[in-house]
């Protein structure tokens, strides 16, 4: 069958030819209504690329596409019964309710075994929004005011946890070697860059041992951040005695450190 003619706008009195007029001008131009495809398919056996149907069974608009009759506008399937279910892209006709994501308006619940929530550094500027959630590892190293303390490559892996921006850490770590190790101590490489907050409100302590330290008085040690905006823990010694600046003259090859707490980072 022609496909159908177009506009054409008839003068008063015209005489209208059958095959054209009527059948291209008018017929194949108008929304035939049946209903439904079966229907459709015994009325018009032969339709024209451009014509419309409606079907009442789908309550449906089709338009033959010259191979095949299709929906107009694609429409959108929903699959899915969870109440509360999130809606997801399935396909480009097709949004998927989950089942394992659901919003009832209050709480939003995750049950899918291996999945979570996944914050991946959003950088909200509002404070009381939850916008980071990380787990990992971090190598540390020793500063020292002078000479080097060297740690072992097979037992220099800490591990962090960041909330926001929270960083707990923990771990342990030893030396493999030393060459004239003297003055203050740093515990460096921090995962994330400590913050800088008014009024010394960044400063951060953290418990700390060590062993096999070169002192006969073997000086209890601590740690703590007071440098805004850096990634090392200061470490200081005492023993009921005034605080030990220079701990990194108690070092030897076999010395080792066991590290805990949190502190406040940057972002």
């Amino acid at each position: 069958m022609p496909s159908p003619a177009g506009w054409k706008e008839f003068s008063a009195g015209a005489v209208l030819t059958a095959s054209v007029d009527v059948q291209q001008h008018l017929m194949d131009q108008a929304v035939c209504v049946f209903a439904d495809s079966s229907a459709r398919s015994t009325a018009i056996s032969s339709p024209a690329e451009g014509q419309v149907s409606y079907l009442k069974d789908t309550n449906s608009v089709e338009v033959y596409d010259g191979s095949a009759w299709v929906a107009v506008g694609g429409g959108v399937e929903w699959s899915g019964s969870t109440a509360d279910g999130l809606a997801t892209y399935g396909s480009s006709s097709t949004v998927v309710s989950e089942s394992t994501a659901t919003y009832d308006g209050t709480t939003l619940t995750l049950t899918g075994s291996g999945g979570g929530l996944k914050m991946d550094g959003l950088a909200s500027s509002d404070a009381n929004t939850l916008d980071d959630y990380e787990e990992g590892t971090w190598t540390p190293t020793l500063d020292c005011g002078s000479g080097t303390a060297t740690v072992a490559s097979g037992e220099n892996t800490m591990a962090y946890i960041k909330i926001g921006r929270c960083v707990h850490i923990c771990g342990s770590f030893s030396l493999s070697a030393i060459s004239s190790p003297s003055g203050t101590l740093y515990i460096a490489g921090l995962p994330f860059t400590s913050a800088n907050l008014t009024e010394s409100a960044d400063q951060a302590a953290f418990a700390l041992t060590w062993g096999g330290v070169s002192s006969n008085t073997n000086p209890v040690p601590f740690g703590y951040i007071n440098l805004s905006s850096g990634t090392r823990i200061r470490v200081q010694a005492g023993n009921g005695q005034p605080d030990d600046s220079t701990p990194a003259d108690h070092l030897s090859a076999s010395s080792w450190f066991q590290l805990g707490g949190w502190y406040y980072a940057n972002s």
